[in-house]
């Protein structure tokens, strides 16, 4: 049963694949227009990036999604550092940039699918 939706025939589940890489890439392109004007200064918007990526991640989980879903917690790192003033030095920066790193890596590593993905598994039940 592919998706639970094997009642509509093949040309509703392309159609629905089609919707779906849309709304995947659609996420990937917030993500990467984020974090080039994250980088620019508007730092509140790596909190834009991580969600951008967490949903790519998400919907491309069967192929790439299990390591993009890494760069999630860089972008969560960042963020709650500039949210908090926590980064005010280039040293900083890297300090955070490689807790993100160290925590994803982590997740990756030791964390289900099921775990890292929780709140969209509510969504598709």
């Amino acid at each position: 049963m592919e998706l639970g939706i094997t009642w509509i025939g093949r040309k509703g589940r392309d159609f629905i694949v089609a919707i779906f890489s849309v709304i995947a890439f659609s996420a990937l392109a917030i993500t990467l227009l984020a974090l080039v004007f994250a980088i620019k200064g508007k730092h509140q918007l790596y909190w834009l990036a991580a969600l951008g990526n967490y949903i790519f991640s998400f919907l491309a989980g069967f192929s790439i999604g299990q390591f993009t879903v890494g760069l999630t917690f860089v972008f969560l790192a960042l963020a709650t550092g500039y949210s908090f003033h926590l980064i005010k030095k280039r040293t900083h920066l890297e300090i955070f940039v490689t807790i993100g790193v160290l925590i994803g890596v982590l997740m990756i590593l030791y964390v289900d699918d099921a775990w890292l993905f929780f709140p969209f598994i509510l969504f598709f039940r």
